[in-house]
């Protein structure tokens, strides 16, 4: 949900806009209110709205001024101002201070909605194209938490490799600078850690590239070369180009051998649900976290490389196994349901009828009568 924040101090008005739009059903939360600037600052700090709805023509303190102190505080903040026609000098100032749209008085529930949505599809995107580590690292909060950044082998080796199997190459540069970023200035500038950090890195990227089905030939680079790497290492600037121009290269020649981007990690979950998909409790969280990156992430990954949702792949891998003990076996419904990962038969029983176009029973009666004509 993308939080919202309204202030107006027209309390009609405001009420308006509050009852009238159906925040929830379009992905909002109105996570709070007020009649002036004043009173909305604290509440505004408290609650960090994505998007600051306000109008520009309040007592004690207008708009203007809100937004400035909330620009300065919560810049990721955006913001809506209203405005009437005679105000086009204050909404002239709004445009300087930064904000993101600018409504006309009377605003209808229609335009307001469109500007909301507007700033929410920019909101996503920048959320979509931040914070990678996050993205390929479940874990990121751990890593965060080390207090001087320095101990940081595992988790930083489990990071390059979740990166390394679905990362591409246009967010290989943003990577390695939110990687830097991560571990701090003081220890990447340190020229005995950046060695450390970097050789470990090296290594990493080196046994991954071992992994692919290429040959030795097709790996060959002078960004292998432990030459290059020493020489690359003597400043903090060398460094982070040459990661680059490596993490680059490993990703072409993975793109390369697996025929398309996610082909390593799609093959890593398939072997993990048909490890797993008999434990009623599998659930898309447990496979993101055993794959290594967040459960949001890998379900469009998944979608994207299968053509199919986890659940949907899920749900058919279970029933093609109850399928196979229907015809070989003379267990129960209600035992073959447990053993595909249903504990409810019921559920089990409308789970095959839905992909079998009938229930286990007249699945396996079907079978019978097969067998008993030949």
């Amino acid at each position: 949900m993308i939080k919202v924040f309204l202030v107006e101090d027209e309390n009609i008005i405001r009420q308006g806009i509050k009852n009238n739009i159906e925040w929830k059903a379009n992905g909002f939360e109105l996570v709070g209110e007020a009649g002036d600037g004043e009173y909305a600052y604290p509440m505004i700090l408290k609650s960090q709205p994505d998007i600051l709805l306000t109008d520009i023509k309040m007592p004690f303190m207008d708009g203007l001024e809100l937004s400035r102190l909330v620009k300065k505080a919560l810049p990721k903040t955006q913001i809506i101002v209203f405005s009437g026609y005679n105000e086009f000098d204050y909404a002239k100032e709004a445009i300087k201070i930064g904000i993101s749209d600018y409504l006309l008085k009377p605003v209808t529930s229609v335009s307001l909605m469109d500007a909301l949505k507007k700033v929410a599809d920019k909101i996503q995107e920048e959320q979509e194209h931040s914070r990678l580590l996050e993205r390929y690292f479940i874990d990121y909060e751990k890593y965060m938490d080390f207090p001087d950044k320095t101990d940081y082998s595992g988790v930083d080796r489990k990071l390059i490799r979740n990166f390394l199997k679905t990362g591409n190459a246009e967010e290989c540069g943003r990577f390695i600078d939110e990687y830097f970023e991560a571990v701090g200035e003081g220890n990447y500038m340190s020229l005995l850690l950046r060695q450390y950090m970097t050789m470990d890195i090296f290594y990493c990227v080196q046994e991954f590239i071992r992994t692919l089905n290429i040959s030795e030939e097709e790996t060959s680079s002078e960004l292998m070369d432990l030459k290059r790497v020493t020489k690359a290492i003597e400043r903090a600037d060398r460094t982070m180009d040459y990661l680059k121009e490596l993490f680059t290269f490993a990703l072409a020649l993975r793109d390369k051998s697996s025929g398309n981007r996610y082909g390593l990690l799609i093959q890593e979950a398939r072997d993990y649900i048909a490890e797993n998909y008999g434990n009623s409790e599998f659930s898309l969280n447990m496979i993101a976290g055993y794959i290594g990156v967040s459960p949001g992430y890998f379900s469009s990954i998944f979608k994207q490389g299968t053509g199919q949702s986890f659940i949907e792949y899920l749900t058919k891998v279970r029933i093609d196994h109850a399928c196979e003990l229907l015809r070989c076996t003379t267990l129960r419904t209600s035992e073959i349901g447990e053993k595909a990962g249903y504990n409810d038969p019921h559920y089990f029983s409308t789970a095959f009828k839905k992909i079998m176009g009938q229930s286990p029973k007249e699945f396996r009666n079907n079978i019978s009568q097969e067998r008993e004509e030949k």
